[in-house]
């Protein structure tokens, strides 16, 4: 427990200064910066530079949000960069201790085995939303994905990342933001730099916004057949629908298993939803992924 809480304090926060364009958004920024507090004042560091920076949130419909900046967390692998980077977005319920240690840790290491940074995005907290699992998730979602494509600009502006190789994945409602964020970006053509994202990985994503939607790059969803809170089937309808040439959409079903199966945890009931981990789902997940990045030329 000592090694845990040094790794939170040694934590610092940064925010991003100058200004940014995403899609023909400015993104705004203050500067400021504060040494690390206490145990809970951010994620640990996984190996690699770490720090936490803020960029405005747009709004809906390219009208930039009134709260102040978005919380980004940079985690980048050993070595020298300029890095492959994966967008990570959180589900329904948040950006929570828990889902640092359960989600995205493990995540991020697995990621930094291959030379890939992470940047994980809160859309939630200076907002002041605590959760969307019982309201608004299709809505939330093409929210996010304004957050999504805002980060991706900042990023191809850092000198630590590929401008070129930067994806985005998540989990449940951040899965469903994968799929907004892509086929947004499809049907509004190559944002102002040109670039877009390389790739997406959309975890048991909500698919009924999307059956019949095309997305700008290649997508991999993994969900089980077990889940009850976001159905496989409408997933399967968003593959089968994909017309020849298009970007391809892998699917991987894994047998029985539930919403949020490649996190450690014990099968429970949540805001009315059936959750649980299943460890051979999540080691078979963690493989496909990386292999799909690779394939996208986004590994080392």
């Amino acid at each position: 427990m000592r090694g845990r809480a040094a790794g939170w304090r040694a934590w610092r926060r940064i925010v991003a200064s100058g200004a940014q364009a995403a899609l023909g958004l400015a993104l705004l920024a203050a500067c400021a910066a504060t040494g690390g507090g206490g145990d809970d004042d951010g994620p640990p560091r996984l190996g690699g530079a770490a720090s936490s920076r803020s960029v405005p949130p747009p709004g809906e419909g390219g009208i930039r949000a009134e709260v102040g900046g978005l919380p980004v967390t940079v985690l980048l692998p050993p070595g020298a960069g300029p890095f492959p980077m994966v967008v990570m977005l959180h589900g329904c319920n948040g950006l929570r201790p828990n889902t640092w240690a359960r989600w995205v840790r493990p995540w991020a290491v697995a990621l930094h085995t291959e030379g890939i940074g992470v940047a994980v995005v809160d859309s939630f907290m200076p907002r002041g939303i605590d959760q969307v699992c019982t309201r608004g998730a299709a809505a939330w979602a093409r929210q996010r994905a304004n957050d999504a494509h805002g980060v991706r600009a900042w990023l191809a502006a850092a000198p630590y990342a590929r401008a070129d190789r930067i994806a985005v994945m998540g989990m449940s409602n951040g899965g469903r933001t994968v799929l907004a964020a892509l086929r947004s970006l499809s049907e509004a053509g190559p944002p102002p730099d040109g670039q877009g994202f390389r790739a997406g990985v959309a975890l048991y994503p909500g698919c009924q916004s999307d059956t019949d939607a095309r997305f700008a790059a290649p997508i991999l969803v993994l969900i089980g057949t077990g889940d009850t809170v976001t159905p496989a089937r409408f997933c399967e309808a968003l593959r089968d629908a994909q017309p020849p040439g298009a970007p391809p959409v892998t699917l991987v079903l894994y047998p029985n298993a539930l919403h949020s199966f490649d996190v450690d945890l014990p099968e429970r009931r949540y805001l009315g939803m059936q959750l649980g981990g299943d460890a051979a789902a999540a080691a078979d997940a963690r493989h496909r992924v990386l292999a799909f990045l690779a394939a996208q030329g986004m590994g080392r």
